[in-house]
């Protein structure tokens, strides 16, 4: 029954709609089915009341059927709790006016968004409202064949589960996610490690090179020729002019060879980098000595790249710096991984703090009130009480998840845009 309306063709989040009404109606309708043939063989004849429940269910699977799926769920949501209200008030004090409230408290795993579930949740208690209010303004007239403490006890424990099983749903929800952040964190971390080697590498090659540069500068032209196979490399005049640019250089910063010859290297740089690299340049003309750093390229298409880069002097006999030359190693990956590390780890802290302080707290709640009802240590006069603690705790547990949910889909989307 789960199934029924199914089709190839839906993406995820209609299929998981379609099963979750399907499965929610399905287990109302079996529960209902249990209650009258078991209480009314006890002589609780009020009992077959429920099974009107079974045509509005039958045209749920109906709707589903022909593909109406959001229809569906919107008459089962909104439909549902005035027919459970009827089914209260015709057959009064039985327990029934308690499914009442635990359908609303499941309005959560119907609905997506925070507004619609509250509406739903406040829906659910003018429901109950108005049984409360014609329950106490008509007299109550009782069956001597109707059990009605057993009926009670029954359907008090069955909206306890109701509201264990939604919570067991969402820490499910929760552990997944942070099992999956976990892995991509450890995927991050390892492959980190490697780029964190291979740049080491890279460093003390940069070093050695410049080492080279100095102690045999009449090899510079050749050393560069070769270099142009696989890094970026360029000469730049003391004012920031390209006069030679090889085309790894001219593909990562998205134009030609010839777009880039000539022209100020102002063109690839973040508009904060320009004021900052003439102050470089000016400082190594000065001095004579090479620059190395990382520097951010910024593309034609608006996009960015980045390069571990050294900028050596060339001097003239004279000994003045009259150009660079530019080598750069590509770490825009490196760069990437380590911004995608930091967010993960900072989205790990908050999801870990979230649970620990907001979640645990209510589930211990619920969970303990469902043990004493379960084992029957809850008197009759407490259980409206009882009952006003484990809405109160859903509501914590509601919001605490809620939020959690839509916070690690926000930050899922964002990793998958990265």
């Amino acid at each position: 029954m789960i199934h029924i309306g199914y089709r190839s063709e839906m993406d995820y989040a209609d299929r998981m709609r379609l099963f979750t009404v399907n499965a929610f109606l399905t287990i109302i309708l079996l529960i209902t089915l249990l209650f009258a043939i078991i209480f009314s063989s006890l002589g609780a004849k009020g009992a077959l009341e429920g099974l009107w429940l079974i045509p509005f269910g039958a045209v749920i699977f109906y709707l589903n059927h022909l593909g109406k799926i959001n229809l569906a769920k919107n008459i089962l949501m909104i439909g549902l709790l005035p027919v459970l209200t009827a089914l209260a008030i015709s057959d009064r004090r039985t327990g029934t006016e308690f499914t009442i409230i635990a359908i609303g408290c499941c309005s959560i795993l119907m609905l997506d968004r925070i507004l619609p579930i509250f509406i739903y949740f406040i829906f659910s208690f003018s429901c109950y409202l108005v049984y409360f209010i014609y329950d106490s303004t008509h007299p109550f007239y009782p069956d001597p064949h109707t059990p009605y403490a057993v009926i009670q006890n029954a359907l008090m424990f069955l909206s306890g589960i109701t509201v264990v099983a939604q919570s067991m749903v969402f820490r499910g929800i929760i552990n997944t996610y942070s099992e999956d952040i976990k892995t991509v964190n450890d995927k991050v971390q390892a492959k980190n490690k490697e780029l964190e080697s291979s740049n080491q590498r890279l460093v003390e090659f940069s070093t050695n090179l410049d080492h080279l540069v100095q102690e045999k500068s009449e090899q510079l032209k050749a050393y560069s020729d070769a270099m142009d196979l696989y890094t970026c490399s360029a000469i730049i005049t003391v004012d920031g002019i390209f006069t030679k640019v090889n085309q790894v250089f001219a593909d990562q910063a998205g134009y030609t060879i010839q777009e880039l010859t000539n022209e100020d290297i102002s063109i690839i740089l973040p508009t904060h980098a320009k004021q900052r690299l003439r102050e470089n340049f000016n400082n190594l003309a000065r001095i004579g000595k090479s620059w190395s750093g990382e520097l951010k390229i910024k593309k034609k298409q608006s996009d960015y790249s980045w390069t571990d880069c050294v900028f050596i002097p060339i001097k003239n006999e004279e000994g003045l710096v009259i150009e660079y030359l530019f080598i750069g190693f590509l770490i825009t990956e490196k760069k990437r991984n380590q911004d995608l590390r930091e967010k993960t780890l900072r989205l790990l802290e908050t999801i870990a703090y979230r649970t620990s302080h907001k979640i645990r707290g209510p589930i211990a709640s619920i969970e303990g009130l469902s043990m004493l009802i379960k084992q029957d240590m809850v008197s009759q006069e407490e259980y409206p009480k009882v009952i006003g603690m484990l809405v109160s705790a859903n509501e914590s547990l509601k919001s605490a998840t809620t939020d959690l949910a839509k916070f690690v889909n926000e930050n899922q989307d964002d990793y998958r845009k990265t």
